[in-house]
């Protein structure tokens, strides 16, 4: 839950929005909290790029769950960091 208003760091807050892709690795500092869905989150007041991301990840389609990846068998068993990331049930069973 990211927005402007509870962010503190010196660099203004669009600049590292408009920088940060799906996929990049951040350190967030922050205040825990609930959506108003009721979703544990995290309001952050420092967010520190630690790396970017070189390949984008895959989308999962318009209908489809978040955590609903489908992927072939074939994917999913070569590039097991890329299941871990986008799988949410293979990440707890991990």
């Amino acid at each position: 839950m990211a927005n402007a208003a509870n962010y503190t760091k010196d660099e203004p807050f669009e600049d590292l929005h408009s920088r940060l892709r799906r996929g990049d690795i951040i350190g967030v500092e922050g205040v825990p909290g609930r959506s108003k869905t009721g979703e544990l989150s995290l309001r952050p007041t420092l967010i520190t790029s630690l790396s970017y991301c070189m390949h984008m990840l895959p989308k999962a389609e318009p209908n489809m769950a978040a955590d609903a990846m489908i992927m072939n068998k074939d994917t999913r068993y070569r590039q097991r960091y890329l299941d871990l990331i986008m799988n949410s049930q293979v990440k707890k069973i991990f």
